[in-house]
């Protein structure tokens, strides 16, 4: 089987490698894991959009508005990625990205027990409880049902009893070992004592458009030369959500240091999400 997913999914591949092939059975038989449970897996090279983190590998879509999940490294703290936190990348939604499941095995069980979160991004338990209250309750078909069971079984997938608990102790999980806070709510998680050069308390540089490089590239340059490893990553998290990478100086500038950082799989993901971005002609 040519599934593609010897590219980068490490210690997540038998899984992946799996969840292609479970979908390949069930085309075969006129079913669709992408219609009956809305997940279509990447069978080959994913594509990255400019709301693509460059610490996310995607690996699979929801086949609508460009959302697309992914495996969140958080830069390379996390090296096993069968235990990376899952994100929901969604390229129209204010949000941008999100955490919707603590880990593959997680993510299949959400996906089997309420797809919703994997669409549209929660605050907390209680706003999820509250869109879900308004929603008018729909029976689930018989052809649904059978893909719903054949993919329970075939994963040994455990349903989500409390998915407003889920979600509240998903995102009180991910702030409790928040470093440095981001616009988008991902944070910057915490590293090694090593590598905290100092306190990010007061130490963030804020972003906004419209960002001129030559009136404000040197506070930037001030911050990867001084400022502490989460505080960079943070400006980083937050440049994007800002689309502030679409200046191709910013972007070059930027790419640089997340090698010289020693993230040079970042860095050639910042630059693959933004690859049809026009180079700037006027740098002002």
């Amino acid at each position: 089987m040519d599934s593609g997913s010897n590219l980068a999914y490490g210690s997540a591949t038998p899984l992946i490698e799996a969840l292609i092939e479970f979908e390949q059975e069930l085309e075969a038989n006129r079913h669709s894991l992408g219609f009956d449970l809305g997940l279509i897996m990447e069978q080959g090279r994913a594509p990255r959009y400019m709301a693509t983190p460059p610490d996310v590998i995607p690996f699979a879509h929801a086949g609508v508005d460009g959302i697309h999940y992914g495996f969140l490294t958080d830069f390379g703290l996390e090296k096993d990625l069968s235990q990376a936190p899952i994100v929901c990348v969604s390229p129209v939604d204010w949000t941008g990205v999100w955490v919707v499941a603590r880990h593959l095995q997680d993510f299949l069980s959400v996906v089997y027990t309420e797809n919703s979160s994997l669409k549209r991004y929660y605050a907390n338990g209680e706003d999820y409880s509250g869109h879900l209250g308004q929603r008018t309750p729909q029976a689930t078909d018989e052809r649904t049902q059978f893909v719903r069971e054949c993919f329970r079984e075939r994963f040994s997938i455990q349903p989500i009893q409390d998915m407003a608990a889920y979600i509240d102790n998903l995102r009180s999980e991910r702030k409790q070992n928040e470093a440095a806070p981001t616009l988008n709510g991902l944070g910057i998680q915490r590293y090694s004592t090593a590598r905290q050069h100092s306190s990010t308390k007061g130490a963030l540089l804020s972003v906004a458009e419209p960002f001129h490089w030559e009136q404000q590239g040197e506070a930037v340059r001030e911050l990867f030369r001084s400022g502490s490893y989460e505080a960079r990553l943070a400006f980083i998290r937050d440049a994007q959500t800002r689309h502030l990478f679409t200046h191709s100086a910013l972007r070059a500038f930027v790419a640089g240091q997340l090698k010289a950082m020693g993230l040079s799989e970042a860095a050639a993901c910042l630059e693959e999400s933004y690859y049809t971005v026009i180079p700037d002609t006027v740098e002002s």
